[in-house]
C-alpha cells in the first residue's frame, strides 16, 4: 500500500536550492505556474501573482520577502531573463508593499510546460536580491536621470531629454503655460525622450531609444508599444515635417507602426496636433498644448474623439508574423523642427506574451527515505527513520521530528527527533538527510511491541518545520492548505510526510522428540525406557512464515525421573544434523555458533539471536533414566 504522500509522486521533489542543502539561503514556498502550448523558446511568459493570496492558502503566517521571488525552469535552473514587479499588477499601476505583483520572465523551454515561481518570508531568512537580467520593459528597474536604462540604449543630441523619468508633474512655458502629467502608464518610472526640459531645434534623432530582443521562430506574437505625446507642435501622415515621434521594428527589413508614414494618426498619434499648419478655426495643428486634431472651433478633423488637452497613453500591437527568428530592434526616435516644444514618454514594452496559469501552491518537501514503503516489522524490532528534506527547516527548536501510528490509526509515539548534525546514523551533517536509528537511549524512536498482532497499515509521518507560524490552527512552522478539512492530516499538508508500514509476526513452533538410544538388557536394538537406559531429546523450533524471528529462547525441565547426561549436548539445523557441541554452561563461544545451550539442575535452556523463515534449529541432549 502506498501512504498518501503529495509530494512523493511520481519521484522526490527536486526543490530549487541554488547554494547546498542546508547552505546559505533556502526557499520554503512555491508556486507552479502552467504555460500554453503556444509558447515558445523566446516568448515573454507573463502573470500576476498575489503571494498574500499565496500565503493564506498555505495557512502560513510571516512577511512575504520582496527579494525571494524566483522563477525556476523545468530543469530546475533560473529563468536567465526575469522580473517580479512590485508596483504593477493587472497591467496598471499598483501600490507598493501590498505582496503582489507582475512577473516575467523569456521562456527557454519551448510548449506546454510547468515553471515554479518560488517565493519565502523574511522569518526563513532574507533572499538577497534576484541577480539575473531583468526584462524592464517597464523601465522599473531604472533609475531617475538613467539615459541608458538596464538592457536598452538611449541617446541624445544636446538640449533635448532621453532618460527615466519617475511620477511627476512638470511646469512647461512655450506657446502657453501647462502643468503636465509626467506619470508613468504603470509603475513609477516612463522614458522620457523629446524637448521638454528646453525648447527645440531642426533635426531628425533628436532623441533615441532602442531595445534588442529575439522573435520566437513559432508563433512569433505580437510586440506592444505605448506612449504618451506631449507639447505644442505637430505633424500629418505622410509628411515628415515638424515634430514627430517614430517607432519602428528594425529587422531584416524595417516596419514604422508608429509616425507619419504609418499613415494612422488618428488611431496611433504621432504627435501632440495634427497637421503642418498652425491651428484655426477650419484647420488643426501647432499651437496649443495637445491639441491633437481639433480646430479652434472644436472640430476634429482626422477622425478622433479625444479632448483638447488631453494627456492620454496610447497603445498599439504590431504582429511580429514577418520577423519569426530574427534578433529585432524596437527603435523609438524623436524628431523636430525649431518652433515649439514637443516631447514623448514611452514604457511597458511587452512582446511574443504569454499568460502562465497558477497552480496550487506548495511548502517545502519533506521524503521518507526509511522506512521503505511497505516495509515489513516484527514484534521487537526498533523503526530507523530518516527523510531527506529539499529546504533548511527552520523552526528554532527541534525542527524535524516523526510520529508513529498503530493499525488504528491510534498515535502511539510523538515527537521523536531526527538529526542532521552527524549523530544518530546522520553520516554526514549538514547534508539534508535528517535521522534517528534508535541508537542513543536517550532519544529513542518506536520498538513494536512484542504481542503486537499481525497487522497493515501502521504509519511513520514526519514534519519538517520552517520559522512560520499556522494561521489555521496547526503546529507551528507546518503549511496546512486552507480550506481543506482536519489539520495533521497528511494529505492537507505539503511539508511533511508519511509512509506506510506492516507488522508480522513470525510463525514460530516448538516441538520435542524423544527417542531411546539403548537400554541394559537389550542394548541398542528395540530398547525401553527402563532404568539404565539413555534417552535424546530433541527441541526444535521452526520459523514457518513472516519476517526474522529475533531474540528465541526457550526453556525445558528435565523429568524428575531422569538425569541429564553432562556434556551430551548438540544444535545444528535439524534433529537429524545436530552435531555441534554444546557445552553445560551459558558462557562462551559456544553460545553463539549461532546457537546457544546450558543445562542448569533440571531446566535445559536454548537460545538463537534471530532466525528467518522457512529455517529452522534444534538441540538435542541425553538423560538416564533412574
Amino acid at each position: 500500500m502506498t501512504a498518501l504522500a503529495d509530494l512523493r509522486t511520481p519521484a522526490p521533489p527536486g526543490w530549487y536550492d541554488p547554494d547546498g542543502v542546508s547552505t546559505g539561503q533556502d526557499w520554503h514556498y512555491r508556486v507552479p505556474v502552467t504555460l500554453p502550448a503556444t509558447s515558445t523558446v523566446n516568448s515573454t511568459a507573463k502573470i500576476d501573482v498575489n503571494f498574500s493570496t499565496l500565503m493564506t492558502q498555505l495557512g502560513i503566517s510571516g512577511t512575504f520577502d520582496v527579494n525571494s521571488v524566483r522563477v525556476v525552469r523545468p530543469n530546475g535552473a533560473l529563468a536567465t531573463t526575469q522580473e517580479y514587479t512590485d508596483r504593477v499588477f493587472g497591467d496598471s499601476t499598483d501600490a507598493a508593499g501590498n505582496d503582489r505583483g507582475e512577473i516575467k520572465w523569456i521562456v527557454q523551454d519551448g510548449g506546454a510546460q510547468t515553471y515554479y515561481v518560488y517565493f519565502d518570508i523574511i522569518q526563513n531568512g532574507a533572499k538577497t536580491a534576484n541577480p539575473q537580467a531583468p526584462i524592464n520593459a517597464n523601465f522599473e528597474r531604472s533609475t531617475t536621470g538613467q539615459e541608458d536604462p538596464t538592457g536598452w540604449a538611449g541617446t541624445a543630441q544636446p538640449n533635448y531629454d532621453a532618460e527615466v523619468r519617475p511620477n511627476e508633474n512638470v511646469n512647461v512655458v512655450d506657446n502657453t503655460t501647462v502643468n503636465t502629467n509626467g506619470n508613468a502608464n504603470t509603475g513609477d518610472f516612463s522614458y522620457l525622450i523629446g524637448s521638454r526640459t528646453n525648447a527645440d531645434g531642426n533635426g531628425t534623432d533628436r532623441a533615441v531609444l532602442t531595445r534588442t530582443f529575439t522573435v520566437p521562430v513559432t508563433n512569433p506574437g505580437n510586440v506592444t508599444v505605448r506612449w504618451k505625446a506631449q507639447g505644442w507642435d505637430s505633424s500629418a501622415n505622410g509628411s515628415n515635417r515638424w515634430d514627430f515621434l517614430r517607432i519602428e521594428v528594425v529587422g531584416g527589413t524595417t516596419t514604422e507602426i508608429v509616425g507619419p508614414t504609418a499613415g494612422n494618426y488618428a488611431t496611433r498619434p504621432f504627435s501632440p496636433n495634427f497637421g503642418t499648419g498652425g491651428q484655426n478655426g477650419t484647420n488643426s495643428g501647432y499651437g496649443p498644448y495637445n491639441g491633437w486634431d481639433l480646430t479652434t472651433a472644436g472640430t476634429h478633423t482626422a477622425g478622433m474623439t479625444v479632448t483638447s488637452g488631453s494627456e492620454p497613453w496610447w497603445e498599439f500591437s504590431q504582429s511580429l508574423a514577418s520577423f519569426a527568428g530574427q534578433t529585432v530592434t524596437i527603435r523609438f526616435s524623436s524628431n523636430h523642427a525649431s518652433s515649439f516644444r514637443s516631447w514623448f514618454m514611452v514604457d511597458d514594452l511587452e512582446w511574443s506574451v504569454v499568460d502562465g496559469t497558477l497552480g496550487t501552491p506548495e511548502a517545502f518537501g519533506v521524503v521518507t527515505t526509511s522506512p521503505a514503503d511497505a516495509s515489513v516489522f516484527a514484534p521487537g524490532q526498533a523503526l530507523s527513520i530518516s527523510a531527506q528534506v529539499d529546504a533548511a527547516p527552520t523552526a528554532s527548536t527541534n525542527p524535524v521530528t516523526a510520529n508513529v501510528y498503530d493499525q488504528t490509526g491510534t498515535l502511539v509515539a510523538s515527537n521523536i527527533i531526527l538529526y542532521n548534525d552527524g549523530t544518530h546514523g546522520d553520516a554526514t551533517a549538514g547534508d539534508a538527510i535528517w535521522t534517528n536509528d534508535n541508537s542513543v537511549p536517550a532519544q529513542p524512536t518506536y520498538t513494536i511491541p512484542l504481542g503486537t498482532v499481525t497487522s497493515t497499515g501502521w504509519i511513520v509521518r514526519i514534519f519538517a518545520k520552517d520559522a512560520s507560524n499556522s494561521t489555521i490552527g496547526a503546529q507551528n512552522g507546518l503549511a496546512h492548505r486552507n480550506g481543506l478539512p482536519v489539520p495533521e492530516i497528511e494529505a492537507n499538508y505539503w511539508n511533511i510526510d508519511e509512509i506506510l508500514f506492516d507488522v508480522t509476526r513470525a510463525n514460530v513452533s516448538v516441538t520435542k522428540i524423544s527417542q531411546v538410544l539403548n537400554d541394559p538388557i537389550s542394548g541398542g536394538i528395540n530398547p525401553k525406557a527402563i532404568p539404565g537406559a539413555t534417552v535424546q531429546y530433541c527441541i526444535l523450533i521452526s520459523n514457518s512464515a513472516g519476517p526474522i524471528a529475533t531474540s528465541l529462547s526457550a526453556t525445558d525441565t528435565i523429568p524428575g525421573n531422569v538425569t541429564y547426561v553432562a556434556g551430551s549436548m548438540r544444535s545444528g539445523a535439524n534433529c537429524g544434523t545436530a552435531a555441534t557441541p554444546e557445552d553445560d554452561n551459558a558462557i562462551g563461544a559456544d553460545e553463539g555458533d549461532p546457537y546457544g545451550a546450558s543445562a542448569s539442575g533440571s531446566a535445559v535452556s536454548i537460545s538463537a539471536a534471530s532466525l528467518a523463515a522457512p529455517d529452522s534449529f534444534a538441540v538435542t541432549f541425553q538423560v538416564t533414566v533412574d
